[in-house]
């Protein structure tokens, strides 16, 4: 009885612990993902004071079985449970700030990776930025003329894409490849098109960077 009071005592605490925890967790992912296997807790949720609940309805459930004299084999059973989950749950509390840690660490690493990507992306289309820069004119031209293009290649593809139908069998890698040259053509002029656009709403904004 005496490590029953120290469980149920453990857990009014847990409890606390659990609900702030829940109420600041800043780890977007966490809150629908489940902490802890079926085998552990029947309880699949993505909020830490539910498998709190869960435990201390465990220890009324053992307090019952000790009332009306249930065997000791139960009891045992369900008291080592009972004590593995309180473990669980502690646990995942202790490492509340090494998980946020390592949550802030990979969010900075994906944000250096995609500013990375998107200044490659800028300098591929430099060649554009010196030829057209301050120029809306000249912006709207070549947005126009990339345009063309894009329709271009878009009936090129569907005008392959249809042949390949038609194709002998032994022809059909020759032709799938370029198609696949053009819709990598199709692709790098789609970026030019978004590059462009971007440039010139930056123009008029009077925002625009030199490069």
């Amino acid at each position: 009885m005496n490590e029953l009071t120290k469980l149920d005592s453990l857990l009014n605490a847990l409890g606390q612990q659990a609900a702030a925890y829940d109420q600041h967790n800043k780890i977007p992912r966490f809150h629908s993902k489940p902490f802890f296997v079926a085998m552990l807790f029947k309880t699949q949720s993505g909020q830490l004071s539910d498998y709190v609940r869960e435990s201390q309805s465990l220890l009324d459930q053992v307090n019952e079985y000790i009332k009306n004299k249930s065997s000791e084999t139960l009891i045992e059973f369900q008291c080592n449970k009972l004590v593995e989950q309180c473990q669980a749950i502690k646990k995942v509390l202790t490492s509340e700030t090494q998980r946020f840690d390592n949550y802030q660490q990979d969010k900075t690493s994906k944000a250096k990776y995609f500013a990375k990507k998107q200044q490659k992306s800028a300098n591929n289309f430099s060649w554009l930025t010196h030829r057209v820069v301050n120029n809306s004119r000249a912006l709207y031209l070549e947005l126009s003329k990339h345009h063309g293009y894009r329709q271009k290649l878009s009936d090129k593809i569907a005008r392959l894409t249809k042949q390949l139908n038609e194709t002998p069998a032994s022809d059909k890698i020759t032709m799938q490849q370029e198609i696949l040259r053009q819709h990598k053509r199709l692709g790098q002029c789609n970026k030019a098109i978004y590059f462009i656009e971007q440039k010139i709403a930056t123009l008029e904004s009077g925002k625009f960077k030199r490069y």
